[in-house]
């Protein structure tokens, strides 16, 4: 999916055509403006503010000790942004806002956006990056138990998208009673997989930083019964020797191939007969693909972490390396940069 410059009438898409739109403009300053100004409103509580109804600029300002001309602004930036709807002088959510950026809205994004003023930093150390290959660990510095409860809650956020299609597409032999979520802090992907193979119950292994608030998180989202949490690190911990599956989600981007292959190795190793090892992660462009939205994720994951994205093949030949059957790459239609490889201890 693009971001960009996108024309509202046949004047605009004629300029565009014609090489007369400033674009590079448009993208260095647009598109910072449009984040730093939802992460604004979502900060200073101004979607809250309309929660009950149409407002004045006046009035959401009042009753967040705001600067009123100022809000106005913010309000009608946040129309353009489809994020609110303009009635006259007063202000409302618009659908989209209403759906996810109010607390208890169906898809409440507001700790992703809380998240991404981290990010911001990040994205600050983007030329050290290129100068020198080296990225940030942020899992190994950042110590601010604040941004640790951001972080968990955007994953959790984030994984409501994919939930519904590893409960689908995760090969689960009948009977099975143990998933291990590797890293999966709040596990909710592990307590899909686990609704839909009841009896089976989920353990997630993760930092002590994220347990701290990944349990909290799982109780709220309602999983706590199939759900619990153990305090543990996936490189240096064992994986025990009864899991019917292990699932490694949105976490082997974080390291380098020969550490994926010692992961997938003692993931293999865990399995109960006719077990499965489950990767789900975004997923790299091929060199001679198209680019797209992956190579974003690939240049941004190198800058967090010093890894990188990698392509369902790599798993693939990782699985097998490790001893697993029936290894399989899918790339649900759903989610269009990523990619499901599944192995198994036996191939029936």
């Amino acid at each position: 999916m693009k971001y960009g410059a996108i024309p509202e009438n046949v004047f605009e898409r004629l300029a565009l055509a014609t090489g007369k739109v400033p674009v590079p403009a448009m993208d260095a300053l647009f598109s910072i403006m449009k984040a730093r100004i939802l992460m604004t409103a979502v900060r200073l509580g101004v979607f809250e503010a309309l929660r009950d109804g149409p407002r004045t600029p006046a009035e959401v300002a009042s009753g967040r000790g705001l600067d009123p001309e100022v809000t106005g602004l913010l309000l009608r930036a946040l129309v353009f942004g489809d994020y609110l709807e303009q009635q006259g002088d007063r202000f409302a959510l618009s659908r989209l806002g209403r759906d996810t950026m109010i607390e208890g809205a169906p898809m409440d994004m507001r700790g992703f956006v809380e998240w991404t003023v981290v990010q911001w930093e990040f994205v600050e150390h983007m030329e050290d990056l290129v100068r020198t290959g080296r990225g940030l660990d942020f899992h190994d510095t950042m110590s601010d138990p604040e941004r640790w409860s951001h972080y968990q809650r955007a994953m959790l956020e984030i994984a409501r998208f994919d939930a519904p299609i590893l409960a689908a597409k995760v090969p689960v032999r009948k009977g099975a009673r143990r998933l291990l979520d590797v890293a999966g802090s709040h596990g909710l992907l592990g307590a899909a997989i686990c609704r839909k193979h009841p009896p089976m119950r989920s353990v997630v292994l993760d930092l002590p930083n994220a347990v701290e608030h990944a349990r909290k998180l799982a109780r709220e989202a309602g999983i706590d019964d199939v759900v619990e949490h153990q305090v543990g690190n996936l490189e240096t911990d064992d994986f025990g020797a009864d899991n019917d599956v292990v699932l490694l989600a949105n976490i082997l981007h974080h390291f380098q191939p020969d550490e994926n292959r010692a992961i997938l190795r003692k993931a293999a190793a865990s399995l109960t007969p006719a077990g499965t090892v489950a990767v789900w992660d975004l997923e790299r462009p091929r060199p001679e693909s198209k680019a797209g939205s992956g190579d974003g994720a690939a240049l941004f994951f190198r800058l967090t972490s010093t890894a990188s994205c990698y392509s369902g093949e790599e798993y693939a030949r990782w699985m097998t390396e490790a001893g697993l059957k029936k290894v399989r790459i899918q790339r649900p239609l759903l989610s269009p940069a990523g990619v499901l490889v599944t192995g198994r201890t036996s191939p029936s």
